[in-house]
């Protein structure tokens, strides 16, 4: 239930223990003490590498008609602007292998990062270590890690990397895909053990990024590396680079970050997808069954905090746009108490919404990003891009963080879903404005296409959020009309639950659609989908 909301400004500075997790603290330890970094600072008038992918392009009925984007046919040259490259200095590795204390087995992934951040230097220091047990059903020889920071210049700095306590040097790092051989393959039930350091030198944030820093806020989105999904019919799951579109595909796993600040007596006010826990210098975040770990950070957010039931929900923004913020922590608690009985319950303890100078907004696992001209067009009503967007790229929580999918490949099972569900929100909460979103997020456009188009084949932006989202939207709901609405939601808590933590495709979700109909779909398939189901 709605509990009421509270504005305030958190205490800077808080600290949260250290983790239980046996197998790790010792390794830590050690390579806490071993190393002793200094980075210079980076130019300040640096310009990020790359542009982060469009989202949605927003309705804006005075705008004058866009011109046609053409489509990217090469990967793009990522460096820019040069930022001096950083003095490192840094023990060697030892000689002989580190012991590690018993590992303790992990059911899925698991990642435990401790990060000291210099937030004023745009700098974190991290010693990273990941639990990679192989439920793959193949036997594996190497380990694939997406660095995303790497497609940033002189934003990544690898400093070691041990496997099951043995420093190793035979990796490659290309792009963002570091390749680790195993020094004996790892049968189906094995596990990995990886340690890694690592120094990132944030990068000045772009309007089309969301990882960097401004003057008034630093992001730490994709900053950490971490093991693709596997598929035994094609190999590591790693896509390339596009505009727009995102072209990361992630596992289920388990997160401990561990934060500290260089100088805690001026640290910023975080915003983070789990609560906190505090005992000494360390603030802890766990946040099980996720797809992504990003931080915001500023001294200059506004806070509203709310709860529905045993979730807790927070806007972040910033000055002047108190009356948006608060709104978007209302509409955070009324999507967790209707989206937990129609599709599955929300999968994390805190969902979060943060302002931020960008194109449009993003979502990762229990915190999204809106535009901040969203909150300066803000009018008091829910007929609006703040409300619209918010509701989408939250949506993403059950569409994306809970159930995953190939994002690159198969983007409308994630997108077109979020879409969707604006037009459930709207029809529970507010119906009388149906028929407006349809208009305002649909049919304005004139949307056609392939569903199934995947980011590499859209031709343009248009086209692509043409196809993927609004007409992936469209199919929905001829869908829904074709089943009714008793068999089509009970088909959308289905789909969530079995897909839980999977990894979907459209084979299943077509699959689970049959499970809940006998109508013929195949005409609404040859329709929208070039691929037959």
């Amino acid at each position: 239930m709605y509990t009421g909301k509270q504005v305030h400004k958190y205490t800077r500075g808080r600290t949260l223990p250290l983790s239980a997790f046996c197998f790790l603290l010792l390794a830590f330890s050690l390579l806490l003490s071993a190393c002793n970094l200094t980075v210079s600072p980076a130019n300040a008038t640096a310009t990020a590498p790359y542009g982060a992918p469009f989202i949605l392009l927003t309705h804006d009925p005075n705008a004058a008609p866009q011109p046609t984007i053409d489509a990217v046919t090469s990967t793009p040259t990522v460096f820019l602007t040069e930022i001096p490259v950083p003095t490192l200095t840094a023990s060697p590795i030892p000689p002989t292998p580190v012991p590690l204390p018993p590992v303790v087995s992990v059911a899925r992934p698991y990642y435990i990062l401790y990060a000291t951040i210099d937030y004023d230097n745009h700098h974190v220091i991290v010693d990273e270590a990941i639990a990679y047990p192989n439920q793959t059903g193949a036997t594996l020889n190497e380990l694939i890690l997406a660095v995303e920071p790497m497609l940033y210049y002189n934003a990544f700095y690898l400093t070691s990397i041990s496997l099951n306590g043995l420093p190793i040097a035979n990796y490659s790092l290309q792009t963002h895909r570091l390749t680790i051989p195993l020094s004996s393959p790892l049968p189906p039930g094995g596990q990995a053990n990886l340690v890694i350091q690592y120094k990132l030198n944030i990068p000045v944030k772009q309007k089309g990024n969301t990882f960097g820093w401004l003057s008034y806020q630093t992001n730490l989105t994709e900053w950490y590396p971490f093991v693709v999904p596997f598929d035994p019919s094609t190999g590591w799951v790693i896509h390339d680079y596009m505009p727009w579109g995102e072209h990361l595909t992630y596992d289920s796993a388990d997160f401990e970050v561990n934060i500290r600040f260089a100088d805690p007596s001026s640290a910023p006010i975080v915003a983070a997808p789990a609560l906190a826990e505090s005992d000494g210098e360390w603030t802890t975040y766990r946040l099980d069954g996720a797809r992504t770990f990003a931080l915001s950070m500023s001294r200059e957010f506004l806070v509203t905090e709310s709860a529905v039931g045993s979730v807790v929900t927070r806007s972040y923004y910033f000055a002047g746009h108190e009356d948006a913020g608060a709104k978007m922590s209302y509409v955070a608690t009324q999507m967790v108490g209707l989206f937990d009985p129609l599709f599955a319950p929300y999968p994390y303890s805190v969902i979060n919404v943060v302002e931020l100078d960008y194109n449009d907004g993003m979502e990762y696992d229990g915190l999204c990003f809106l535009s901040s001209s969203f909150y300066d067009d803000y009018d008091g009503t829910s007929q609006n891009n703040l409300v619209v967007l918010g509701v989408h790229e939250m949506a993403h929580n059950w569409w994306f963080g809970l159930v995953g999918s190939d994002q690159a490949m198969e983007p409308w099972l994630d997108e077109a879903m979020a879409v969707y569900s604006e037009r459930i929100f709207f029809e529970y909460t507010n119906p009388g404005i149906v028929d407006w979103w349809w208009q305002f997020r649909v049919n304005y456009f004139g949307p056609s296409g392939w569903v199934d188009t995947d980011i590499y084949n859209g031709g343009n932006f248009r086209d692509y959020t043409d196809a993927v989202y609004f007409n992936g939207a469209t199919f929905l709901e001829a869908l829904r009309v074709r089943m009714g609405d008793q068999a089509f939601f009970a088909f959308l808590k289905d789909y969530a639950g079995q897909m839980s933590h999977r990894r979907a495709t459209a084979d299943d979700f077509f699959r689970i659609v049959r499970q809940h109909t006998s109508a013929d779909i195949s005409d609404l398939i040859a329709a929208y989908f070039a691929t037959r189901h």
